[in-house]
Order: C-alpha cells, then sequence, then structure tokens
C-alpha cells in the first residue's frame, strides 16, 4: 500500500500526525474540548486566587462554558490575575461577576455570574471578582458563638463551683450518701420484719378473691329476696295508701262544697259580707283597746290617791285613740 513511498514521506507523515496527536491531548488534558473552535479571553483581577489554579473549569448553571488559561500576578497592584478562556457564545454583560467557590472534596471551580446590564463584554474585557466563603469559613463563623456560649457556660459554672455554699454542699455530700444508705438499710430491716404479715395479708387477699365467686352469688340471692318483698310490700301498702288518698279527697270535696254553699263558720265569712265586716271591725277595736290600756293604764285603775293621773290619762287618751269609749273619770272603786 506504502509502496513507491519515499522513507522521507513516510517519517515527515508520522512527525505530523504526532504532533497533531500530542496538540490534540495536550489541549484535551487542560480542558479545551475542540481546539480548533474559536475561543475569547477575559480578565478577572482577585485579591486572593483561593487556591485557584490554570486549567480551572469556569461552570454557567452547571454547565462548564470555560477554563482558567492562565494565572499571573500583578506586580502593580499586587493582585491575582486571571486569564480566562471562554469557549461558548453565552452572552456575558459588561458587570458580569466570576465567583470563586470551592468543591466538596476540596477543588476549586470559577462560577460565573451574569450581570444586569445591557452593554455586553468584548474579548479582552475585565469582569468583576467575587468570592464565595469556603466550608470552613462557614463551619468556623457556626461554631464561633457556639464556642462562645460553650465558654461562657463553662465561666458559670466555675463561678458556679467556687462558691462557699456549693464548697459546703460537696463537702456535705459524704454525710449525705451515709445517711441515705443508713436509711435504705433501715427500710430493708423494716421490710424485712414484714415480711411476715405482708405474705399473710397477699394469702387473705388471694383466698377473698378465690371466694368472690361465692360472695356474689350470695349477694345475688339476698338482692331476689329484698325485690321479692318489696314488691309485696308495695302491693299491700299501695292498695291502702290509695284508699287512704280516696277518703282524703272526697272529705276535701265535701268541705270545699260546704263552704261554697255557705255553710260553717268559713262558708259564712266567706258568702256573707257584713259578717265579715262585723269581725274584722271587732278585731280593731280590739287592738285598739289593748293599745290604749297599754299606754294608760291608770284610765281603767281609778284609784282614789290617782284622780289626777287618771284624768290626764283619760284626756291624753281621747286624743290619741278615737275607737275607744272614754270612762266616767269620777268614778273609783
Amino acid at each position: 500500500m506504502f509502496k513507491g513511498i519515499s522513507k522521507e514521506t513516510k517519517v515527515g507523515s508520522l512527525t505530523a500526525l504526532a504532533i497533531t496527536v500530542l496538540i490534540l491531548g495536550y489541549n484535551y488534558m487542560v480542558g479545551k474540548d475542540n481546539p480548533f473552535s474559536g475561543s475569547r479571553k477575559f480578565y478577572v483581577h482577585y485579591d486572593s486566587a483561593q487556591g485557584l489554579a490554570e486549567s480551572t473549569p469556569i461552570m454557567y448553571n452547571g454547565f462548564r462554558v470555560g477554563q482558567v488559561r492562565k494565572m499571573a500576578l500583578d506586580k502593580n497592584s499586587d493582585k491575582i490575575v486571571a486569564k480566562l478562556e471562554i469557549y461558548s457564545d453565552l452572552h456575558i454583560p459588561k458587570n458580569s461577576k466570576v465567583r470563586i467557590e470551592s468543591e466538596l472534596l476540596g477543588g476549586m471551580k470559577l462560577k460565573l455570574l451574569l450581570g444586569n446590564s445591557k452593554t455586553m463584554a468584548q474579548n479582552g474585557d475585565t469582569l468583576l471578582p467575587d468570592y464565595a466563603k469556603d466550608v470552613m469559613s462557614m463551619v468556623n463563623e457556626k461554631m464561633a458563638p457556639i464556642a462562645a456560649g460553650a465558654d461562657s457556660l463553662l465561666a458559670n459554672l466555675n463561678a458556679l463551683i467556687r462558691r462557699s455554699s456549693v464548697q459546703k454542699t460537696f463537702d456535705a455530700l459524704p454525710e449525705l450518701v451515709h445517711n441515705v444508705t443508713a436509711t435504705v438499710n433501715d427500710l430493708k430491716l423494716m421490710l424485712e420484719g414484714m415480711k411476715p404479715g405482708i405474705t399473710t395479708t397477699v394469702d387473705n387477699l388471694a383466698q377473698f378473691s378465690r371466694n368472690l365467686d361465692g360472695y356474689g352469688k350470695s349477694i345475688e340471692g339476698g338482692l331476689k329476696s329484698f325485690n321479692r318483698f318489696s314488691a309485696q310490700l308495695d302491693s299491700v301498702q299501695l292498695t291502702q295508701i290509695m284508699a287512704s288518698l280516696d277518703k282524703t279527697v272526697t272529705a276535701l270535696s265535701g268541705l270545699v262544697g260546704d263552704m261554697q254553699n255557705g255553710k260553717g263558720s268559713l262558708g259564712m265569712m266567706m258568702k256573707d259580707e257584713a259578717l265579715y265586716k262585723s269581725l274584722v271591725q271587732t278585731n280593731y277595736t280590739l287592738q285598739c283597746l289593748m293599745n290604749d290600756i297599754k299606754q294608760y293604764p291608770q284610765k281603767y285603775l281609778p284609784m282614789p290617791w290617782g284622780k289626777k293621773q287618771r284624768k290626764n290619762a283619760i284626756e291624753q287618751s281621747t286624743k290619741t285613740n278615737d275607737c275607744v269609749p272614754t270612762p266616767d273619770p269620777t268614778k273609783t272603786n
């Protein structure tokens, strides 16, 4: 197949092929997937590289769009200049940021954060730097308040332990433990002494529980007998009570009928209005007389030596009570 081709041509062809493979392999090793495609160059000035190195991938929404092509130190500003190579045709605004982030296993990556500027960055422009907090920084931030709280707690505990009252309490602990041990031993001895009585009580309870069935039957029989007695008693007494009530109702009906017909004293009082008024007037006169006797007893007890007092009493009674007749003051017993 290669007959007629000179050795120089074969060597040259193999050399060219080897160089091509070497170039492709190198570009693949440094992260450039397609060395023949066009790319754009951008620059970012970082205050700290945070372990950033060449060939570090540049990610956008989890998709690789480029890599770090070169890292250099700017002597004038003491900043790290990262040369970025973007393979994608993604439109990048002028105020976009490139954030340094640490991966979970310790590697580094760049994350492209697109800005909101309407002016797009051109090849060779400088983008803005941005830094993400690494895992250790976040852990330190979370642990710092916890450590401060632990220090404060330990300090408070130390101050509490150093108090004289606490020291006295600690000193009294051996005696307290000794007393508790003695109390437990006393209780143990007491329980051992009560063990026969407790055993007897438990046996009695067990026997009582075994006899509950017989007790229940006896109680049930007694209740049945009581029910029969109650039924008989109720039937006898109920008949007598109903007869007595019937008589009482009949008598009350007759009494009410007599009263309505004007019979008897109550009936006459209910029906005869003149009698009722006369009784009322009589009651009023008697009350008035009793009051007059209480106020002026000299009026009703004529004494030879008390004529003047009796006369005054009669005059006062006449002024105040007009319902009582006035006796003759000249009469004496």
